[in-house]
Protein backbone atom coordinates (compact mmCIF):
# COMPACT_ATOMS: atom_id res chain seq x y z
CA UNK A 1 0.00 0.00 0.00
CA UNK A 2 2.84 2.38 0.83
CA UNK A 3 4.42 1.85 -2.58
CA UNK A 4 1.08 2.42 -4.32
CA UNK A 5 0.60 5.69 -2.45
CA UNK A 6 4.12 6.76 -3.37
CA UNK A 7 3.45 5.89 -7.01
CA UNK A 8 0.26 7.98 -7.02
CA UNK A 9 2.11 10.84 -5.34
CA UNK A 10 4.89 10.62 -7.86
CA UNK A 11 2.56 10.66 -10.86
CA UNK A 12 0.54 13.54 -9.43
CA UNK A 13 3.79 15.46 -9.08
CA UNK A 14 4.75 14.68 -12.66
CA UNK A 15 1.32 15.50 -14.05
CA UNK A 16 0.96 18.75 -12.15
CA UNK A 17 4.45 19.80 -13.15
CA UNK A 18 3.58 19.29 -16.82
CA UNK A 19 0.04 20.65 -16.74
CA UNK A 20 0.47 23.95 -14.97
CA UNK A 21 3.79 25.10 -16.40
CA UNK A 22 5.56 25.91 -19.60
CA UNK A 23 8.43 24.01 -21.22
CA UNK A 24 11.08 25.48 -18.94
CA UNK A 25 9.31 24.44 -15.77
CA UNK A 26 8.52 21.08 -17.28
CA UNK A 27 12.21 20.37 -17.43
CA UNK A 28 13.08 21.71 -13.96
CA UNK A 29 12.47 19.56 -10.91
CA UNK A 30 13.52 20.85 -7.49
CA UNK A 31 15.31 18.38 -5.25
CA UNK A 32 12.72 18.58 -2.49
CA UNK A 33 9.94 17.77 -4.97
CA UNK A 34 11.74 14.58 -5.90
CA UNK A 35 11.80 12.94 -2.45
CA UNK A 36 8.67 10.87 -2.96
CA UNK A 37 10.15 9.77 -6.27
CA UNK A 38 13.27 8.47 -4.53
CA UNK A 39 11.12 6.35 -2.24
CA UNK A 40 9.05 5.17 -5.19
CA UNK A 41 12.14 3.57 -6.71
CA UNK A 42 14.02 2.37 -3.63
CA UNK A 43 10.89 0.76 -2.19
CA UNK A 44 9.43 -0.29 -5.52
CA UNK A 45 9.18 -3.62 -7.31
CA UNK A 46 8.55 -5.07 -10.74
CA UNK A 47 4.85 -4.18 -10.66
CA UNK A 48 5.45 -0.53 -9.78
CA UNK A 49 8.11 -0.17 -12.49
CA UNK A 50 5.75 -1.78 -14.99
CA UNK A 51 3.05 0.74 -14.05
CA UNK A 52 5.48 3.64 -14.42
CA UNK A 53 6.64 2.34 -17.81
CA UNK A 54 3.07 2.13 -19.02
CA UNK A 55 2.71 5.86 -18.31
CA UNK A 56 5.14 6.54 -21.18
CA UNK A 57 2.73 4.91 -23.61
CA UNK A 58 -0.25 6.65 -22.04
CA UNK A 59 1.36 10.09 -22.37
CA UNK A 60 2.38 9.36 -25.96
CA UNK A 61 -1.16 8.32 -26.79
CA UNK A 62 -2.49 11.49 -25.17
CA UNK A 63 -0.12 13.67 -27.20
CA UNK A 64 -0.81 12.05 -30.55
CA UNK A 65 -4.38 10.79 -30.45
CA UNK A 66 -6.38 12.30 -27.59
CA UNK A 67 -5.37 15.91 -26.98
CA UNK A 68 -5.02 16.61 -30.70
CA UNK A 69 -5.59 14.87 -34.03
CA UNK A 70 -1.81 14.98 -34.31
CA UNK A 71 -1.01 12.11 -36.67
CA UNK A 72 -3.94 12.81 -39.01
CA UNK A 73 -3.37 16.56 -39.28
CA UNK A 74 0.42 16.81 -39.27
CA UNK A 75 1.29 13.73 -41.30
CA UNK A 76 -1.61 12.95 -43.58
CA UNK A 77 -3.98 15.85 -44.28
CA UNK A 78 -1.48 18.70 -44.52
CA UNK A 79 -0.90 19.61 -48.19
CA UNK A 80 -2.94 16.55 -49.19
CA UNK A 81 -5.29 16.29 -52.22
CA UNK A 82 -8.25 16.24 -49.83
CA UNK A 83 -11.45 18.28 -49.97
CA UNK A 84 -14.20 18.60 -47.33
CA UNK A 85 -17.82 18.06 -48.27
CA UNK A 86 -19.80 21.28 -48.07
CA UNK A 87 -18.78 24.47 -46.28
CA UNK A 88 -19.47 23.60 -42.65
CA UNK A 89 -16.94 23.19 -39.81
CA UNK A 90 -14.64 21.15 -42.00
CA UNK A 91 -13.28 24.38 -43.42
CA UNK A 92 -10.31 23.67 -41.13
CA UNK A 93 -9.13 21.14 -43.70
CA UNK A 94 -9.00 23.86 -46.36
CA UNK A 95 -6.58 25.79 -44.15
CA UNK A 96 -4.54 22.67 -43.43
CA UNK A 97 -4.08 21.57 -47.02
CA UNK A 98 -3.23 25.13 -48.08
CA UNK A 99 -0.67 25.49 -45.25
CA UNK A 100 -2.59 28.35 -43.64
CA UNK A 101 -1.76 27.20 -40.13
CA UNK A 102 -2.22 30.57 -38.44
CA UNK A 103 -5.73 30.71 -39.89
CA UNK A 104 -6.37 27.15 -38.81
CA UNK A 105 -5.26 27.82 -35.24
CA UNK A 106 -7.17 31.10 -34.91
CA UNK A 107 -10.47 29.75 -36.26
CA UNK A 108 -10.57 26.17 -35.05
CA UNK A 109 -10.93 24.49 -31.67
CA UNK A 110 -7.86 23.48 -29.69
CA UNK A 111 -8.18 19.81 -30.52
CA UNK A 112 -7.87 20.37 -34.26
CA UNK A 113 -5.47 23.29 -34.21
CA UNK A 114 -3.62 24.89 -31.34
CA UNK A 115 -3.17 21.72 -29.27
CA UNK A 116 -0.89 20.43 -32.00
CA UNK A 117 1.43 23.35 -31.26
CA UNK A 118 1.63 22.35 -27.58
CA UNK A 119 4.53 20.03 -26.94
CA UNK A 120 4.26 19.69 -23.18
CA UNK A 121 2.60 16.25 -23.23
CA UNK A 122 5.34 14.96 -25.52
CA UNK A 123 7.81 16.20 -22.93
CA UNK A 124 5.98 14.18 -20.29
CA UNK A 125 7.10 11.12 -22.25
CA UNK A 126 10.67 12.42 -22.41
CA UNK A 127 10.80 13.34 -18.73
CA UNK A 128 9.25 10.05 -17.62
CA UNK A 129 11.74 8.11 -19.75
CA UNK A 130 14.64 10.09 -18.32
CA UNK A 131 13.45 9.50 -14.75
CA UNK A 132 13.07 5.78 -15.37
CA UNK A 133 16.54 5.52 -16.91
CA UNK A 134 18.14 7.34 -13.98
CA UNK A 135 16.39 5.31 -11.29
CA UNK A 136 15.79 1.81 -12.65
CA UNK A 137 18.95 0.43 -11.03
CA UNK A 138 17.70 1.55 -7.59
CA UNK A 139 14.74 -0.83 -7.56
CA UNK A 140 15.50 -3.74 -5.21
CA UNK A 141 14.94 -7.27 -6.43
CA UNK A 142 14.39 -6.31 -10.08
CA UNK A 143 16.15 -8.80 -12.33
CA UNK A 144 18.89 -7.64 -14.68
CA UNK A 145 16.80 -8.97 -17.57
CA UNK A 146 13.88 -6.77 -16.64
CA UNK A 147 16.06 -3.74 -15.93
CA UNK A 148 17.55 -3.93 -19.40
CA UNK A 149 14.16 -4.47 -21.00
CA UNK A 150 12.63 -1.44 -19.25
CA UNK A 151 15.71 0.61 -20.06
CA UNK A 152 15.39 -0.28 -23.75
CA UNK A 153 11.70 0.63 -23.79
CA UNK A 154 12.43 4.01 -22.21
CA UNK A 155 15.16 4.78 -24.75
CA UNK A 156 12.85 3.83 -27.63
CA UNK A 157 9.97 5.97 -26.36
CA UNK A 158 12.23 8.95 -25.65
CA UNK A 159 13.59 8.95 -29.17
CA UNK A 160 10.30 8.17 -30.90
CA UNK A 161 8.92 11.22 -29.11
CA UNK A 162 11.81 13.45 -30.12
CA UNK A 163 11.40 12.29 -33.73
CA UNK A 164 7.69 13.08 -33.75
CA UNK A 165 8.39 16.56 -32.38
CA UNK A 166 11.31 17.27 -34.72
CA UNK A 167 9.23 16.54 -37.83
CA UNK A 168 6.67 19.11 -36.71
CA UNK A 169 8.68 21.84 -34.97
CA UNK A 170 12.21 21.45 -36.37
CA UNK A 171 14.61 22.58 -33.63
CA UNK A 172 13.43 21.45 -30.19
CA UNK A 173 14.75 21.47 -26.60
CA UNK A 174 16.73 18.28 -26.08
CA UNK A 175 17.82 16.69 -22.83
CA UNK A 176 18.45 13.19 -21.52
CA UNK A 177 18.99 13.74 -17.79
CA UNK A 178 16.17 13.42 -15.28
CA UNK A 179 16.50 16.95 -13.89
CA UNK A 180 17.27 20.33 -15.43
CA UNK A 181 17.78 23.44 -13.34
CA UNK A 182 18.21 25.91 -16.19
CA UNK A 183 15.88 26.97 -18.96
CA UNK A 184 16.69 25.20 -22.20
CA UNK A 185 16.81 26.73 -25.68
CA UNK A 186 15.87 24.82 -28.80
CA UNK A 187 18.65 22.56 -30.09
CA UNK A 188 19.51 22.14 -33.75
CA UNK A 189 17.25 19.47 -35.24
CA UNK A 190 20.04 17.66 -37.08
CA UNK A 191 22.08 17.40 -33.88
CA UNK A 192 19.01 16.23 -31.94
CA UNK A 193 18.28 13.46 -34.42
CA UNK A 194 21.91 12.40 -34.59
CA UNK A 195 21.76 12.13 -30.81
CA UNK A 196 18.62 10.02 -31.15
CA UNK A 197 20.37 7.64 -33.53
CA UNK A 198 23.30 7.24 -31.15
CA UNK A 199 20.89 6.65 -28.26
CA UNK A 200 18.91 4.02 -30.19
CA UNK A 201 22.12 2.30 -31.25
CA UNK A 202 22.79 1.54 -27.58
CA UNK A 203 19.70 -0.68 -27.59
CA UNK A 204 21.08 -2.69 -30.50
CA UNK A 205 24.63 -2.87 -29.10
CA UNK A 206 23.48 -3.95 -25.64
CA UNK A 207 21.23 -6.70 -26.96
CA UNK A 208 23.05 -8.80 -29.60
CA UNK A 209 20.96 -11.89 -28.77
CA UNK A 210 17.56 -10.13 -28.90
CA UNK A 211 16.83 -10.79 -25.22
CA UNK A 212 15.60 -7.40 -24.01
CA UNK A 213 13.86 -6.02 -27.10
CA UNK A 214 13.06 -9.22 -29.03
CA UNK A 215 11.82 -9.44 -32.60
CA UNK A 216 8.34 -9.74 -31.15
CA UNK A 217 7.00 -9.00 -27.69
CA UNK A 218 5.07 -11.81 -26.00
CA UNK A 219 1.30 -11.97 -25.71
CA UNK A 220 -0.55 -8.74 -25.06
CA UNK A 221 2.61 -6.66 -25.51
CA UNK A 222 2.83 -7.50 -29.23
CA UNK A 223 2.72 -4.34 -31.30
CA UNK A 224 2.00 -1.97 -28.45
CA UNK A 225 5.44 -2.32 -26.83
CA UNK A 226 8.53 -1.80 -28.99
CA UNK A 227 10.05 -4.82 -30.68
CA UNK A 228 13.44 -4.94 -32.38
CA UNK A 229 11.86 -4.20 -35.76
CA UNK A 230 10.33 -1.00 -34.40
CA UNK A 231 13.74 0.17 -33.13
CA UNK A 232 15.34 -0.50 -36.51
CA UNK A 233 12.53 1.14 -38.47
CA UNK A 234 12.59 4.23 -36.26
CA UNK A 235 16.31 4.53 -37.00
CA UNK A 236 15.59 4.11 -40.72
CA UNK A 237 13.04 6.92 -40.64
CA UNK A 238 15.39 9.23 -38.75
CA UNK A 239 18.18 8.61 -41.27
CA UNK A 240 15.87 9.27 -44.22
CA UNK A 241 14.59 12.48 -42.62
CA UNK A 242 18.16 13.67 -42.11
CA UNK A 243 18.85 13.30 -45.84
CA UNK A 244 16.83 16.45 -46.48
CA UNK A 245 18.33 18.56 -43.72
CA UNK A 246 21.95 17.36 -43.75
CA UNK A 247 22.33 16.80 -47.48
CA UNK A 248 26.13 16.70 -47.52
CA UNK A 249 25.92 13.37 -45.69
CA UNK A 250 23.02 11.98 -47.74
CA UNK A 251 24.95 8.95 -48.97
CA UNK A 252 25.82 8.00 -45.39
CA UNK A 253 22.19 8.24 -44.33
CA UNK A 254 21.01 6.18 -47.29
CA UNK A 255 23.65 3.53 -46.52
CA UNK A 256 22.65 3.50 -42.84
CA UNK A 257 19.03 2.98 -43.87
CA UNK A 258 19.94 0.18 -46.25
CA UNK A 259 22.01 -1.57 -43.57
CA UNK A 260 19.21 -1.26 -41.02
CA UNK A 261 16.63 -2.43 -43.54
CA UNK A 262 18.72 -5.43 -44.47
CA UNK A 263 18.99 -6.41 -40.80
CA UNK A 264 15.29 -5.90 -40.19
CA UNK A 265 14.16 -7.90 -43.20
CA UNK A 266 16.79 -10.64 -43.44
CA UNK A 267 17.51 -11.34 -39.76
CA UNK A 268 14.03 -11.40 -38.19
CA UNK A 269 13.57 -15.13 -38.79
CA UNK A 270 10.18 -14.76 -40.42
CA UNK A 271 8.70 -12.81 -37.51
CA UNK A 272 7.31 -10.11 -39.80
CA UNK A 273 5.47 -10.66 -43.06
CA UNK A 274 2.75 -9.13 -45.20
CA UNK A 275 -0.68 -10.54 -44.44
CA UNK A 276 -3.07 -11.46 -47.23
CA UNK A 277 -4.92 -8.32 -48.26
CA UNK A 278 -8.20 -10.06 -47.46
CA UNK A 279 -7.13 -9.67 -43.82
CA UNK A 280 -7.04 -5.87 -43.95
CA UNK A 281 -9.38 -5.74 -40.98
CA UNK A 282 -6.82 -7.70 -38.95
CA UNK A 283 -3.92 -5.51 -40.10
CA UNK A 284 -5.56 -2.29 -39.01
CA UNK A 285 -7.10 -3.69 -35.88
CA UNK A 286 -3.50 -4.29 -34.82
CA UNK A 287 -1.32 -6.89 -33.17
CA UNK A 288 -0.39 -8.89 -36.28
CA UNK A 289 2.88 -10.05 -37.82
CA UNK A 290 2.73 -6.97 -40.04
CA UNK A 291 2.68 -4.53 -37.12
CA UNK A 292 5.92 -3.20 -35.67
CA UNK A 293 4.51 -0.50 -33.39
CA UNK A 294 1.05 0.90 -32.77
CA UNK A 295 -0.90 3.09 -30.37
CA UNK A 296 -3.51 1.09 -28.55
CA UNK A 297 -7.08 1.92 -27.76
CA UNK A 298 -9.42 -0.21 -25.69
CA UNK A 299 -13.17 0.25 -26.02
CA UNK A 300 -13.77 -2.04 -23.05
CA UNK A 301 -12.15 0.48 -20.70
CA UNK A 302 -13.40 3.54 -22.59
CA UNK A 303 -9.86 4.33 -23.75
CA UNK A 304 -10.78 5.31 -27.30
CA UNK A 305 -9.55 7.95 -29.72
CA UNK A 306 -11.76 10.98 -30.45
CA UNK A 307 -13.53 10.78 -33.78
CA UNK A 308 -11.47 13.36 -35.64
CA UNK A 309 -8.27 11.49 -34.81
CA UNK A 310 -9.71 8.43 -36.55
CA UNK A 311 -9.38 8.30 -40.33
CA UNK A 312 -12.48 6.15 -40.73
CA UNK A 313 -14.65 8.80 -39.17
CA UNK A 314 -13.36 11.37 -41.67
CA UNK A 315 -13.56 9.37 -44.89
CA UNK A 316 -16.65 7.24 -44.38
CA UNK A 317 -20.15 8.34 -43.41
CA UNK A 318 -21.17 5.12 -41.66
CA UNK A 319 -20.27 6.32 -38.19
CA UNK A 320 -22.18 9.55 -38.59
CA UNK A 321 -25.73 8.38 -38.02
CA UNK A 322 -28.83 7.31 -39.90
CA UNK A 323 -29.86 9.36 -42.91
CA UNK A 324 -26.31 10.61 -43.62
CA UNK A 325 -24.79 9.55 -46.93
CA UNK A 326 -21.63 11.64 -47.28
CA UNK A 327 -18.33 11.44 -45.41
CA UNK A 328 -16.63 14.52 -44.01
CA UNK A 329 -13.72 14.41 -46.47
CA UNK A 330 -12.78 12.83 -49.77
CA UNK A 331 -9.68 12.45 -51.94
CA UNK A 332 -9.68 14.27 -55.26
CA UNK A 333 -10.62 12.03 -58.18
CA UNK A 334 -7.54 12.82 -60.23
CA UNK A 335 -5.33 11.76 -57.31
CA UNK A 336 -7.13 8.43 -56.95
CA UNK A 337 -6.99 7.85 -60.71
CA UNK A 338 -3.26 8.48 -60.55
CA UNK A 339 -2.75 6.05 -57.65
CA UNK A 340 -5.09 3.23 -58.59
CA UNK A 341 -5.44 3.27 -62.36
CA UNK A 342 -8.68 1.60 -63.53
CA UNK A 343 -6.58 0.03 -66.30
CA UNK A 344 -4.39 -1.88 -63.83
CA UNK A 345 -5.28 -4.59 -61.32
CA UNK A 346 -4.78 -3.49 -57.72
CA UNK A 347 -6.77 -5.23 -55.02
CA UNK A 348 -6.21 -2.33 -52.61
CA UNK A 349 -8.69 -0.37 -54.68
CA UNK A 350 -11.51 -2.77 -53.86
CA UNK A 351 -10.33 -3.53 -50.31
CA UNK A 352 -9.76 0.06 -49.19
CA UNK A 353 -12.32 2.10 -51.19
CA UNK A 354 -15.96 1.79 -52.07
CA UNK A 355 -17.29 1.30 -55.58
CA UNK A 356 -17.54 5.07 -56.12
CA UNK A 357 -13.77 5.62 -55.97
CA UNK A 358 -13.66 7.28 -59.41
CA UNK A 359 -16.79 9.40 -59.06
CA UNK A 360 -16.30 13.10 -59.78
CA UNK A 361 -15.47 15.40 -56.90
CA UNK A 362 -18.44 16.45 -54.86
CA UNK A 363 -20.17 13.07 -55.00
CA UNK A 364 -20.19 10.60 -52.15
CA UNK A 365 -17.25 8.20 -52.07
CA UNK A 366 -15.60 6.48 -49.15
CA UNK A 367 -12.21 5.20 -48.10
CA UNK A 368 -12.90 2.16 -45.92
CA UNK A 369 -9.30 1.07 -45.35
CA UNK A 370 -9.58 1.47 -41.56
CA UNK A 371 -13.32 0.98 -41.29
CA UNK A 372 -12.74 -2.69 -42.05
CA UNK A 373 -11.36 -3.16 -38.56
CA UNK A 374 -14.67 -2.05 -37.09
CA UNK A 375 -17.25 -3.68 -39.39
CA UNK A 376 -19.36 -6.73 -38.67
CA UNK A 377 -20.95 -7.54 -41.99
CA UNK A 378 -21.84 -4.08 -43.31
CA UNK A 379 -22.50 -2.43 -39.94
CA UNK A 380 -19.85 -0.47 -38.06
CA UNK A 381 -19.47 -1.87 -34.57
CA UNK A 382 -17.03 0.47 -32.81
CA UNK A 383 -13.98 2.65 -33.23
CA UNK A 384 -11.69 -0.17 -32.12
CA UNK A 385 -8.69 -0.34 -34.45
CA UNK A 386 -5.31 0.68 -33.02
CA UNK A 387 -3.35 3.50 -34.65
CA UNK A 388 -0.56 1.94 -36.67
CA UNK A 389 2.71 3.87 -36.31
CA UNK A 390 5.10 1.43 -38.03
CA UNK A 391 4.31 -1.64 -40.10
CA UNK A 392 6.31 -4.02 -42.24
CA UNK A 393 5.25 -2.63 -45.63
CA UNK A 394 6.64 0.75 -44.56
CA UNK A 395 9.98 -0.88 -43.69
CA UNK A 396 10.15 -2.75 -47.00
CA UNK A 397 9.54 0.37 -49.08
CA UNK A 398 11.92 2.54 -47.07
CA UNK A 399 14.61 -0.09 -47.54
CA UNK A 400 13.90 -0.21 -51.28
CA UNK A 401 14.04 3.58 -51.47
CA UNK A 402 17.45 3.72 -49.80
CA UNK A 403 18.85 1.07 -52.15
CA UNK A 404 17.47 2.89 -55.19
CA UNK A 405 18.96 6.19 -54.05
CA UNK A 406 22.35 4.57 -53.54
CA UNK A 407 22.09 3.08 -57.04
CA UNK A 408 24.15 0.06 -56.05
CA UNK A 409 21.45 -2.64 -56.13
CA UNK A 410 18.46 -1.66 -58.23
CA UNK A 411 17.64 -5.34 -58.62
CA UNK A 412 17.14 -5.79 -54.88
CA UNK A 413 15.17 -2.53 -54.62
CA UNK A 414 12.91 -3.68 -57.46
CA UNK A 415 12.42 -7.09 -55.84
CA UNK A 416 11.29 -5.47 -52.59
CA UNK A 417 8.97 -3.06 -54.40
CA UNK A 418 7.36 -5.95 -56.24
CA UNK A 419 6.89 -7.87 -52.98
CA UNK A 420 4.52 -5.13 -51.82
CA UNK A 421 2.80 -4.97 -55.21
CA UNK A 422 2.41 -8.75 -55.35
CA UNK A 423 0.48 -8.71 -52.06
CA UNK A 424 -1.91 -6.22 -53.70
CA UNK A 425 -2.29 -8.40 -56.81
CA UNK A 426 -0.76 -5.58 -58.85
CA UNK A 427 1.52 -6.24 -61.85
CA UNK A 428 5.25 -6.18 -61.22
CA UNK A 429 7.37 -3.21 -62.19
CA UNK A 430 10.59 -3.53 -64.22
CA UNK A 431 12.05 -0.05 -63.77
CA UNK A 432 15.52 1.14 -62.82
CA UNK A 433 17.30 4.39 -62.03
CA UNK A 434 15.10 7.45 -61.62
CA UNK A 435 12.02 5.55 -62.82
CA UNK A 436 12.53 3.03 -60.03
CA UNK A 437 12.81 5.83 -57.47
CA UNK A 438 9.57 7.24 -58.80
CA UNK A 439 7.82 3.87 -58.64
CA UNK A 440 8.90 3.37 -55.03
CA UNK A 441 7.70 6.83 -54.03
CA UNK A 442 4.26 6.31 -55.55
CA UNK A 443 4.04 2.85 -54.04
CA UNK A 444 4.56 4.39 -50.59
CA UNK A 445 1.73 6.83 -51.28
CA UNK A 446 -0.47 4.00 -52.57
CA UNK A 447 0.28 1.50 -49.81
CA UNK A 448 0.49 3.83 -46.80
CA UNK A 449 -2.39 6.16 -47.66
CA UNK A 450 -4.07 7.42 -44.50
CA UNK A 451 -1.33 6.16 -42.16
CA UNK A 452 0.41 9.45 -41.40
CA UNK A 453 3.32 9.42 -43.90
CA UNK A 454 2.09 11.53 -46.83
CA UNK A 455 3.30 15.01 -45.82
CA UNK A 456 6.51 13.76 -44.23
CA UNK A 457 7.43 11.83 -47.40
CA UNK A 458 6.86 14.97 -49.48
CA UNK A 459 9.16 16.92 -47.15
CA UNK A 460 12.06 14.50 -46.83
CA UNK A 461 12.17 13.73 -50.59
CA UNK A 462 11.87 17.45 -51.57
CA UNK A 463 8.82 16.56 -53.67
CA UNK A 464 6.81 19.13 -51.71
CA UNK A 465 8.12 21.71 -54.22
CA UNK A 466 7.15 19.78 -57.36
CA UNK A 467 3.55 20.02 -58.69
CA UNK A 468 4.04 16.63 -60.34
CA UNK A 469 3.96 15.13 -56.84
CA UNK A 470 2.49 17.75 -54.53
CA UNK A 471 -1.06 18.99 -54.99
CA UNK A 472 -0.19 21.99 -52.83
CA UNK A 473 3.46 22.83 -53.65
CA UNK A 474 5.53 24.86 -51.22
CA UNK A 475 8.14 27.25 -52.59
CA UNK A 476 11.73 26.71 -51.56
CA UNK A 477 11.78 30.23 -50.14
CA UNK A 478 8.87 29.42 -47.81
CA UNK A 479 10.34 26.05 -46.97
CA UNK A 480 13.73 27.48 -46.05
CA UNK A 481 11.99 30.10 -43.89
CA UNK A 482 10.31 27.31 -41.90
CA UNK A 483 7.02 26.97 -43.77
CA UNK A 484 7.12 23.19 -43.27
CA UNK A 485 7.03 23.52 -39.46
CA UNK A 486 4.20 24.32 -37.07
CA UNK A 487 4.09 27.37 -34.77
CA UNK A 488 5.13 26.85 -31.16
CA UNK A 489 2.47 27.41 -28.52
CA UNK A 490 2.84 30.44 -26.20
CA UNK A 491 2.98 28.07 -23.20
CA UNK A 492 6.54 27.20 -24.17
CA UNK A 493 7.63 30.81 -23.61
CA UNK A 494 6.40 31.09 -20.02
CA UNK A 495 9.39 32.01 -17.84
CA UNK A 496 11.78 30.92 -20.58
CA UNK A 497 13.72 33.77 -22.17
CA UNK A 498 15.78 31.27 -24.19
CA UNK A 499 12.79 30.00 -26.15
CA UNK A 500 12.35 31.08 -29.79
CA UNK A 501 9.45 30.62 -32.21
CA UNK A 502 9.34 29.40 -35.80
CA UNK A 503 9.50 32.85 -37.37
CA UNK A 504 7.68 31.89 -40.57
CA UNK A 505 4.46 31.92 -38.55
CA UNK A 506 4.99 35.29 -36.86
Amino acid sequence: MKVIKQYISYLILLLSLCYFTGCKDLMRVKSDERLSGDEFWTEGNDASVESFTLSLYSFFRDATMREAAFIVNTGELRAAPVVPYGTDANYYVRHLVANNLNQLISQQNNYLGSNITRWKTFYKVVQSANILLENIDNVPGLSEQNKRAYRSEAIFMRNLTYFFMARVFGDIPYYTNAQNYEALPRSNMVEVLQGCLADLQTIIDADPNYQYIPWTQPGAKAGIRPNRGAVLLLMMHINMWLVRFDATRATTYYQNTANLGRTLIEDNGGTYYLLDLARSNDIFRGGTAETLFEIVQNINTNETFPQNANYSNLFTYRYRGLGISTPLLYYQSRFLLQLYSPEEVDNRREAWFDENIYQIDGTSKEMVKFLNADVSGTTPTSNSGNQIVFRYADALLLYAEALAELGTDDGKALEILNTVRERAGAPSRSSSGDDLKDDIYWERVRELIGEGHYFYDLIRTSKIHDPNYSYHPMSRVDFNAGGWTWPIHPDAFINNTKMTDNLFWK
